[in-house]
């Protein structure tokens, strides 16, 4: 179509049926950088000094979402459900994932899809 200017698409593609990858995959997929870094805020702001757990950072209980638990001594964890087996990473490793998507979000030429998402 002549003036058609494609924006790019920033996605991600089933990974093999592997659960624990496709989870964060699609965690991911329509965050952009003010949501990557709302979620970060929300995970740095928990006290965890206190056991708790049901904190969910995104989606619902009931549906898609990331929940945040903590039981000291052990270290707080991420778990991922879309309603099907709970995916858990730790909070540290899931805080790096998100730093990782937010300096590929800011490599990729604007205008895109996940412009002020």
């Amino acid at each position: 179509m002549p003036g058609f200017t494609r924006r790019p698409c920033i996605g991600v593609s089933n990974i093999n049926g592997n659960a624990f990858n496709h989870e964060i995959a699609s965690f991911l997929e329509p965050n952009g950088l003010e949501l990557t870094e709302h979620i970060r805020g929300e995970i740095n702001s928990l006290d965890y000094t206190f056991d708790f757990k049901n904190d969910t950072i995104w989606g619902y209980h009931d549906s898609e979402s990331v929940e945040i638990r903590n039981h000291p001594p052990d270290p707080p964890v991420a778990i991922f459900n879309t309603g099907g087996t709970e995916i858990t990473l730790p909070v540290t490793e899931f805080l790096a994932i998100l730093e990782e998507w937010r300096v590929f979000l800011e490599s990729v030429p604007e205008p895109h899809w996940l412009d002020r998402r």
